[in-house]
């Protein structure tokens, strides 16, 4: 039915402003929602290969299974789906690895899986599809299919790569605008960013659901988001880090007053040390709660940022800024 294997790399993703407002409940009632976003230079791969038994199906994660019989039988939701979507009975196996930790870290890392998986099965099958495709089925499986709590940006991150004001109007339809930072400034950017882990795992979804049922009482907040998210947008064209940063800082404060859960002492621990060390501003990656800790900070006090976080036991994840979204790495 299709080629002997594929593999595909999917960026995962990190938000500068805006993050929440991509959610259903804001923007289907009070959109547009706005938010800036960008693709990693790591993320997560993705192997189709055709199986020994063309009667099977074997699909491999953080567990594997095993000579499922049916699309119906295998328990890991996107990938099921994916092939449900793309009309893929069996006889294939589905492997999966990621180059950062990935459960309940708020890097999108859901999202990724399903767009590469998706980009994977349409090349073994030889189809061609754009990123806009890939996003929208990405977004129709996690969000329509499973019935999971979250936005869109994840999925249009993972499939178009870049760096992006991401707006989604209340009919549901996505404008995506890469932002004009040529080689240069983005290498300037990259020179100014800092990830760290802070080891700390949680659930999005349950916090995405807490946000959505509060979100009447914090619309104030959401809207200012929104605002930011195309301030931060400008600023980033213009080079502007340490507006920037400011407005990375005032996202955060927002952030946090929308729903429990999304900060914590530990957390706040280590943002208030980012900032005394030098740090221009930051937020947790994702819904929040733990996860990564996103950084803006000046080259000269990162030496200070390192050791300050972890002596607080929070790691430094070198990355940087990836142009390009999903794309197939590999093919026979």
């Amino acid at each position: 039915m299709g080629r002997s294997s594929v593999v595909t790399k999917t960026p995962f993703r990190v938000t500068f402003a805006g993050g929440g407002t991509d959610l259903p409940d804001y923007y289907r009632s009070h959109g547009p929602g706005a938010c800036v976003a960008g693709a990693m230079n790591k993320g997560i791969y993705v192997m189709v290969v055709e199986n020994f038994d063309r009667d099977e199906i074997r699909v491999s994660y953080r567990i594997t299974e095993d000579a499922k019989k049916s699309v119906d039988e295998i328990e890991h939701g996107s990938i099921r789906e994916a092939m449900r979507l793309l009309r893929i009975p069996s006889g294939i196996q589905v492997i999966t690895a990621t180059q950062m930790p990935s459960r309940g870290t708020g890097i999108g890392s859901s999202s990724s899986c399903a767009v590469g998986v998706l980009n994977a099965l349409h090349t073994w099958k030889g189809e061609k599809v754009s990123p806009r495709q890939l996003a929208r089925e990405a977004v129709k499986i996690e969000r329509e299919v499973l019935k999971e709590a979250g936005g869109i940006q994840d999925q249009y991150v993972a499939a178009y790569g870049g760096l992006n004001l991401i707006e989604v109007a209340r009919d549901g339809s996505v404008s995506v605008q890469s932002l004009a930072l040529d080689h240069e400034g983005l290498e300037e950017l990259n020179r100014h960013q800092m990830l760290f882990f802070t080891g700390i795992e949680r659930s999005s979804a349950s916090i995405h659901l807490n946000q959505a049922n509060d979100m009447k009482d914090h619309l104030a907040e959401y809207d200012h988001m929104r605002d930011l998210a195309r301030g931060t947008a400008k600023a980033l064209e213009a080079l502007d880090l340490a507006e920037v940063g400011r407005l990375m800082d005032k996202n955060w404060e927002l952030k946090q007053k929308l729903s429990d859960g999304i900060s914590n002492p530990r957390v706040d621990e280590l943002y208030k040390a980012a900032k005394k060390a030098g740090a221009l501003g930051g937020k947790l990656m994702g819904a929040g709660g733990g996860g990564f800790l996103f950084l803006l900070a000046p080259p000269e006090r990162q030496g200070g940022i390192e050791r300050a976080l972890q002596r607080l036991g929070a790691f430094l994840t070198p990355v940087r800024l990836e142009l390009e979204g999903s794309a197939v790495v590999h093919q026979d």
